[in-house]
């Protein structure tokens, strides 16, 4: 049966992904992943290229997978509320998948080192500015809040204390309340944006 390039494509996305999840970055070859999908060779090369280019492709299903968490936070209710929502969800995501979010940041630390090849590195941060930012500066708006800290920087703030938080948390799972810390770490944050 014929496979169109679309499904090719999203086939070997997940499988790249679940690879990921799986073994970690440094087990992702082009010969792996097309078998890990059940996909010819040539049909991974023919959809993305390259490494490079199916790598890019699965940071962009996470970075959507991520979005998920925060898609249907009620904005109207406040900023202050927004941001934790949208913590209730990422730390959900953490929860619900470690390998998940190891595997995404195993992803980060591939594209940074990776920098010459891959313009992913440069990407992904600024793209969570956007989507977040639009999240965070339209609960602002709604209440009528004025946010003490620039929308980017309270993202990246944010994105700061959930990442460093989370890769204590799967270093050390019980050595501390890790999820009781992130709240913590945002609520300052929020009290530093006059919330």
């Amino acid at each position: 049966m014929r496979v169109s390039a679309e499904d090719r494509k999203e086939q070997l996305i997940a499988a790249t992904m679940e690879l990921m999840r799986r073994e970690g970055v440094q087990s992702v070859t082009m010969r792996e992943i097309a078998k890990e999908a059940a996909a010819p060779l040539a049909a991974a090369h023919y959809c993305f290229g390259n490494k490079d280019g199916l790598m890019d492709a699965a940071a962009e299903a996470w970075f959507q997978h991520m979005n998920r968490f925060s898609s249907d936070v009620p904005v109207h209710l406040g900023l202050r509320k927004a941001v934790e929502e949208v913590a209730e969800g990422y730390w959900g995501s953490l929860e619900e998948d470690p390998a998940n979010m190891l595997a995404q940041m195993e992803l980060i630390l591939w594209a940074t080192r990776n920098r010459a090849v891959s313009p992913l590195a440069t990407k992904i941060y600024p793209d969570y500015e956007v989507e977040l930012g639009k999240i965070f500066s339209s609960a602002a708006h709604n209440s009528g809040e004025q946010c003490l800290i620039a929308f980017p920087l309270l993202v990246r703030s944010f994105l700061v204390v959930f990442e460093g938080v989370a890769i204590q948390c799967m270093t050390d799972p019980e050595a501390i309340d890790h999820r009781g810390l992130f709240f913590l770490m945002i609520d300052a944050i929020l009290i530093k944006a006059g919330l």
